[in-house]
């Protein structure tokens, strides 16, 4: 079983996971696996929330030459900072064990990073944003649980499984409320 992290004294959360609590029920975040991008405990963090892809692709948003060989690449909902905007980001496997992104490509970049064996580029509406000390007191209050990012289980479990295969690891009690129903009065 995997133990996560409750305290930041001794560990860094960057390049890590985070799974909402199943408590947590917000329109963002509820369910949600979260890519912590950068942290900085006396600057913030930032991520991308991994498993929330929306009905659109690329091709749907932007009809441009300089996009085509994006176009068919869904697009995730990466938080609710500057949701209005598209950003690209790019994630790779890096022994050993680092699961690394690149965050905000070009759409040139982009272009020439879809087409390379082992990155894995995504398109973005939006990021996750903490400010300094707000994620450490979310964590240590149980809203949510850091993981190791395993690319194995990022990269190739779909989007709607992601978080349940991921809680389930934690331990015996997360694996039984990664099995809970939403609402479990409506069984």
């Amino acid at each position: 079983m995997h133990t996560p992290v409750t305290s930041f004294s001794d560990h860094s959360i960057a390049k890590k996971l985070l799974l909402a609590d199943p408590s947590l029920r917000d329109e963002y975040f509820g369910h949600s696996v979260v890519y912590i991008v950068e942290h900085n405990v006396n600057k913030g963090s930032l991520g991308l929330i991994l498993n929330k892809p929306t009905p659109r692709k690329v091709g749907d948003l932007i009809s441009s030459d300089q996009f085509k060989d994006l176009a068919h690449l869904p697009v995730y909902l990466g938080g609710p900072v500057e949701s209005d905007q598209m950003l690209f980001a790019s994630f790779e496997w890096k022994e050993p064990n680092t699961l690394s992104c690149t965050f905000r490509l070009s759409a040139k970049h982009a272009v020439e990073l879809v087409n390379t064996p082992g990155s894995n580029v995504r398109a973005y509406v939006g990021h996750s944003v903490w400010s300094e000390g707000q994620l450490q007191d979310e964590v240590e209050k149980h809203a949510w649980f850091c993981r190791d990012a395993s690319a194995r289980l990022v990269l190739e479990t779909k989007s709607d499984e992601l978080w349940q295969t991921l809680l389930k690891d934690l331990s015996p009690f997360h694996h039984i409320l990664s099995l809970t129903p939403d609402n479990p009065f409506l069984n």
